[in-house]
Order: C-alpha cells, then sequence, then structure tokens
C-alpha cells in the first residue's frame, strides 16, 4: 500500500515533464521529498528513499508491502495441493461402514450367536436346579 501511494507520487511529479523530456529518460527518475529524495527505477519498478549530505548519499529500498503477502502464495498453493490430493485418496477408499458382510459372514455370526445363547440358557437351567435342589 505505501509502495503504491510513494510511486503515485513519483509518478504524478514525473508524468508533467514527461512531454518536454526526449523517450530515453534513463534507468532511474528522482523526486524530491522532505525525507531526501525518492529513485524510481524505470526497469524493474522499485522504489528507493535517497537520504545523506554532500556526497554521502545512501538509497534503501522502500519495502513492498504487496509483495509480502504474495511470497507466501507459492508456499500456500503447494500446501493446497498436497491437501486436495490428500482429500482425494481418503474420498477414493471404501468407509468401513459402506462394506457389507458377505453370506458367510453372516452364516459364522448366526452359528456364533446360537452357540451363545444355548450356553447362556444351558447357565440359566442349571443354575434353576441347583436352586431347586437347594430347596428340597
Amino acid at each position: 500500500m505505501v509502495r503504491v501511494a510513494v510511486l503515485m507520487l513519483v509518478l504524478t511529479a514525473v508524468a508533467p515533464a514527461r512531454g518536454q523530456e526526449p523517450e530515453n529518460r534513463g534507468r532511474y527518475a528522482f523526486v524530491p521529498v522532505p525525507e531526501g529524495a525518492l529513485r524510481l527505477n524505470t526497469q524493474t519498478g522499485e522504489v528507493s528513499l535517497c537520504s545523506g549530505e554532500g556526497v554521502a548519499l545512501a538509497c534503501k529500498l522502500v519495502p513492498d508491502t504487496e509483495a509480502a503477502p504474495l511470497a507466501g502464495a507459492g508456499e500456500a498453493s503447494g500446501r493446497i495441493a498436497a491437501l486436495e490430493a490428500r482429500v482425494a485418496a481418503l474420498e477414493a477408499r471404501p468407509v468401513v461402514g459402506d462394506i457389507l458382510p458377505d453370506e458367510e459372514a453372516l452364516d459364522r455370526v448366526a452359528v456364533l450367536a446360537d452357540k451363545v445363547m444355548r450356553r447362556f440358557f444351558g447357565l440359566v437351567r442349571d443354575m434353576k436346579r441347583e436352586v431347586e435342589d437347594e430347596e428340597l
């Protein structure tokens, strides 16, 4: 956002003089500001703030606040692709509840249930006999 505002300031200062300059302006355009001067790289679009006194002029790149969030976009898109692949793989697998038992499995369960019930009723019958024998 700051970079856009600075760039707009530079372009509005440079635009009126454009008609008076020859087409080959050079690589940099300078605009005076209270802190020093803004240097616009006309080839890359980078904006630097130049400050200092006399011949000791130093230019520092103005941070691009709009590019910072976009820097992590490559990493995020890679993570999104990995997550989408994982979701697709998980959706392709059959869910355990969706698999119906076959006839053999149902028969085994029925036989097992029958055995359990017979043993249970046998135990109940034996306990009844013991109680009846004690009463006599």
